[in-house]
């Protein structure tokens, strides 16, 4: 079941950052500055941020298999439909409708995990899911970045959206859900409750998404501004990087099993990222391939716990999917003003105030769940209760 799910999450981002690889490109092709091209980005994740909240409230009362086949389905379209596109307007409202169908994924899966596991083997295996984002994101560059140079951009969309027609009949074929469960109905008066007992996850959350979906968006533009590289050679490279940031959930996961404190390790490897990032703003050249690689490792091993197991952690029964959604849509929003923002301000000041940005806003994200770490006690006691 664990593999199953990994899988399926690993394909959803052949259809989301494939448009990373190619964003210099569309935007040469529409005769368009980077700051108006990274509103792609911002588009998709503000809607997904929206479909995040509204898929983890609906997911917490209907069947997460069949959201989930929805939307791997909708994004197929959606993808191959994109590659036949030469309007921007067209393309913002499609990769929208994309957002969307993207968000069924990680909260409806998420509460796969938290009903079917113990609570003890779910906070283990909430440190796993974390590959799944990783390793697809480092296969979609390397193939994206290697067939689809130049005038085949295009290609970046098409043979996405036929792969995840075939994860679709995969999906269905596994037929992987939640225990069926009576709902109570939507509660203003719950979400609203939730959402004040977790507000420092929500803050940190949107922090280092802001700094995670920055990076999605923007890192090939980066390796591309060196110069060190062929064009051709970007997507690896890039790819590369997200090789090495599997480390990191590693360390994550191994931090959780030696010392069973999420909200610890998650502190060690947000703050590891943030120094990273802060030397970055006096590096230059090769060294700075190596820093950035090691920032995203340790960043990419942070975030998972933030999203998986702190989710996990901060939710009452049968309200995993919930809290997971709530955190990703707060995570995806700031991430969606990296969109617009970053590209304007590379193009203001230059890469080296976007590391010292995303260095000061990783430091704030660790306070905030520093100062909390104790809330996991109070988790370990009503589970063992």
């Amino acid at each position: 079941m664990v593999g199953a799910l990994c899988v399926t999450y690993g394909l959803f981002y052949l259809g989301r950052v494939n448009v990373s690889v190619v964003l210099p490109i569309i935007a040469v092709e529409l005769n368009v500055g980077r700051a108006e091209i990274g509103i792609l980005g911002t588009v998709f994740f503000w809607v997904y941020g929206l479909g995040n909240f509204i898929f983890g409230e609906v997911g917490s009362h209907v069947s997460p298999f069949r959201i989930i086949g929805l939307g791997l389905l909708v994004s197929a379209i959606v993808n191959l439909a994109f590659g036949f596109q030469s309007s921007l307007i067209l393309m913002l409202a499609l990769w929208g409708i994309n957002g969307l169908a993207q968000s069924g994924g990680w909260s409806p899966m998420v509460r796969i995990l938290a009903e079917r596991l113990d609570p003890a083997r779910a906070k283990r295996v909430s440190t796993v899911m974390p590959f799944s984002y990783v390793f697809g994101t480092a296969i979609t560059w390397s193939v994206i970045g290697a067939v689809a140079t130049g005038a085949n951009w295009r290609v970046a969309f098409w043979l996405p959206g036929l792969v995840l027609l075939l994860a679709t009949a995969f999906w269905w074929r596994a037929g992987i859900d939640a225990p069926k469960t009576m709902s109570t109905g939507v509660r203003a008066s719950t979400i609203i409750a939730e959402s004040r007992g977790v507000a420092f996850a929500l803050l940190a959350a949107a922090m280092a998404g802001f700094v995670r979906n920055g990076s999605l968006i923007w890192l090939p533009s980066f390796i591309l501004d060196t110069d060190l590289l062929a064009d051709n050679l970007v997507g690896l490279v890039a790819a590369l990087t997200q090789v090495v940031a599997i480390a990191g959930i590693f360390l994550a996961r191994q931090g959780v099993l030696r010392s069973n404190k999420v909200f610890v390790t998650a502190v060690l490897m947000y703050s590891a990222a943030a120094l990273a990032f802060l030397l970055l703003t006096v590096t230059t050249g090769s060294l700075s391939i190596m820093a950035i690689a090691f920032a995203l490792m340790m960043l990419n091993g942070g975030f998972g716990l933030t999203t998986g197991s702190i989710a996990l952690l901060l939710a009452p029964p049968g309200r995993a999917s919930s809290i997971a959604g709530s955190l990703n849509m707060m995570a995806t929003f700031a991430g969606g003003l990296a969109g617009f923002s970053i590209g304007g301000l590379v193009e203001l000041s230059g890469w080296e105030s976007v590391f010292g940005l995303w260095g000061l806003m990783l430091l704030l994200a660790s306070l905030l769940i520093w100062r909390h770490r104790h809330e996991e006690d109070k988790w370990a006691d009503a589970a063992a209760a």
